[in-house]
């Protein structure tokens, strides 16, 4: 199994680039998702700190100012000499039902006046003892039993010894608070709800002009809901984050209101001390107490902890849908390559011919089409080299066909050349010139073309060869037809291609001159043309169709099959040779019309090397 993964990894570039681009993605992103997690804390809780700073500011002067207007609210109402005088004498006469009617109805009138936050008016001896109390409806909430009893007695105490305390100091404002939370019972419905509420309990003394505590008689009380405070905690816990708390605290660090309950009451260094929290502290202005907000570090750094592990998660579920997709396109777009690769299979096997489909236009289906380019290029080049061997392989064959006679004939033209030779001199003793110049002539055919070198010849050798020739053909013909051969001295001695015009000049007596008796001309002529060396054998002859023009053409420039009827082997052989000899710089070209003869046009190169090692003059004339 491991085995096939490790193949299938191997073999398959998509499945490889798309890993590595996972695995880069997932490095890059879980790198970046850590840096942004720290800036986001380091961000976070400097926002918070800013952020908590503005709403201090603003929530210790709400709160002081809801202070200052109780303190005067409950100054104000102490300073009144009918309610002190009332409360006087039901303390003297607490039987007069008249007095205790009158001192219930304003109280009564006080707690339903438009003081909101007054909860609670009670009037208090001296010694602590409640004569009169009246409970603020919360909530539309009727409570059965009184704000002050016996559970919070020792508050009410310690408050009148505030007072007291305050009094006998002679200092400003002349009256006493407390702040400590205070829990009171509502019964609705014969249902028992207990409650605690952020209270202010102020206690001033009665009549408003009591200067000590000795002749202090009567005191009122009055308990205030802060709602400031209320509606500041209600602020911060209904923030989006669940790290940040608040409490107001003493002179003494002592928490007197908070969110916890837990909190209450004890001292705001241990409640730091337990976590890691940062605190900013505002003073109250107008008292001794000071606002708090507290942000507990490891719950934000949790919180953010916990969103980023949601936003990991949407991270990876991308990344997933990413490697998909770009697996599906990686895929997609390899295919061609795939496609080339197979083609290059078939083509290993055998099967040259295979080419692939190209289906668009973008740079890998470009390869594509330029590997059927190439496929095309190859086979071309397969078909030529095939042809070339062919032509090499019937060369060598009639190569070793000629060597072969050669040497089967050696013997033979040494009989002939020396019985030529005594003809010769015996026609020579008669005095038959003319039959002595063809003996000569034929001698010296026979010896050219029965030689053992089959390459090495000049164009000197090849034009004196044809000249010879053709006067042979001609005496031979009885006159039938004349001839010219004209070639530049300057380059006969060129290296050539040994017997390369003897199949154009038979072809034009045999061929050409077969149905004529008398005034036919061959030309063979030789020239430079743009570098090369012009070779024209023309005659006027009897000529050519244009198929069969068309047929010997394919067969002079190797394009047309070895052996095509009516070509003439020679022609075919010779073409062949010349290819062979000069390559692809050689250039052969035949016209021909039916009645008006035929002319083969050579173009042979400029030998790489020449004799002597230098290039003739000639050349650059």
């Amino acid at each position: 199994m491991f085995r096939r993964i490790w193949n299938y990894w191997r073999t398959h570039f998509s499945v490889r680039l798309a890993a590595i681009t996972i695995t880069v993605l997932i490095l890059v992103a879980f790198a970046f998702h850590r840096f942004l997690q720290d800036q986001y804390l380091e961000y976070l809780a400097s926002t918070n700190e800013h952020s908590g700073s503005v709403v201090l500011d603003i929530e210790s002067d709400t709160i002081a100012r809801e202070l200052r207007n109780d303190m005067k609210t409950g100054a104000t109402v102490s300073l009144d000499p009918v309610l002190s005088d009332c409360a006087l004498h039901y303390m003297e006469d607490m039987e007069d039902i008249s007095a205790k009617l009158t001192l219930t109805n304003s109280t009564d009138q006080l707690v339903r006046s438009n003081m909101p936050d007054l909860l609670n008016t009670a009037f208090v001896t001296a010694d602590g003892e409640i004569f009169i109390q009246k409970n603020r409806t919360i909530y539309n909430l009727y409570p059965e039993n009184n704000l002050w009893n016996e559970s919070n007695r020792e508050e009410l105490l310690l408050l009148c010894r505030d007072l007291k305390a305050q009094l006998n100091r002679d200092t400003v404002p002349r009256a006493a608070s407390v702040t400590r939370p205070n829990s009171f019972t509502l019964s609705v419905k014969g249902v028992t709800i207990s409650t605690t509420r952020n209270l202010l309990h102020i206690a001033f003394a009665l009549p408003g002009n009591q200067r000590n505590s000795e002749n202090l008689r009567c005191i009122l009380v009055f308990s205030f809901a802060l709602t400031s405070v209320e509606d500041f905690f209600e602020k911060i816990a209904g923030m989006e984050n669940n790290y940040t708390s608040a409490c107001i605290t003493d002179s003494k660090g002592t928490v007197l209101y908070a969110q916890d309950e837990n909190a209450l009451e004890r001292n705001l260094d241990d409640l730091c001390n337990e976590k890691r929290t940062s605190v900013l502290s505002r003073k109250i202005e107008g008292s001794d107490w000071s606002l708090h907000l507290l942000t507990d570090l490891d719950a934000m750094k949790r919180s953010v902890n916990a969103q980023y592990e949601k936003g990991v998660w949407i991270f990876m579920a991308a990344i997933f849908l990413i490697s998909v997709l770009l697996l599906l396109f990686t895929n997609h777009e390899l295919r061609p390559i795939r496609s080339i690769g197979k083609a290059m299979k078939l083509v290993k096997q055998g099967f040259w011919k295979t080419r692939i489909e190209v289906k668009g236009n973008d740079e890998i289906w470009t390869l594509a089409r330029n590997y059927n380019d190439m496929a095309d290029a190859l086979e071309e080049w397969r078909e030529l080299n095939r042809r070339q061997n062919e032509e090499k392989l019937q060369s060598v064959r009639q190569t070793a066909d000629a060597q072969m006679h050669a040497l089967q004939s050696q013997i033979n033209a040494h009989f002939l050349c020396n019985t030529l030779n005594a003809i010769n001199m015996s026609a020579v003793e008669q005095g038959n010139e003319e039959v002595s110049m063809m003996l000569r002539m034929l001698s010296n055919i026979m010896r050219y073309a029965y030689s053992r070198s089959f390459e090495a010849v000049t164009l000197g050798d090849e034009v004196e060869w044809a000249s010879q020739y053709l006067a042979l053909q001609k005496f031979r013909l009885m006159d039938v037809f004349n001839y010219r051969v004209d070639f530049p001295e300057e380059y006969l001695e060129w290296p050539c291609c040994k017997l390369f015009l003897q199949p154009f000049l038979e072809n034009s007596i045999r061929h050409g001159f077969a149905e004529k008796q008398s005034g036919c001309f061959i030309s063979v002529t030789g020239q430079m043309e743009d570098d090369r060396m012009k070779i024209t054998i023309e005659d006027n002859g009897c000529g050519m169709t244009k198929e069969q023009q068309e047929k010997i053409n394919a067969v002079l420039s190797g394009d047309a099959s070895m052996h095509m009827e009516g070509t003439g082997i020679g022609i075919e052989n010779v073409a062949a040779r010349l290819r062979i000899y000069y390559g692809s710089k050689l250039s052969i070209r035949m016209w021909s019309a039916v009645g008006e003869g035929t002319r083969f046009t050579i173009h042979l190169p400029i030998p790489e090397y020449l004799p002597g090692g230098e290039e003739e003059s000639g050349m650059d004339d």
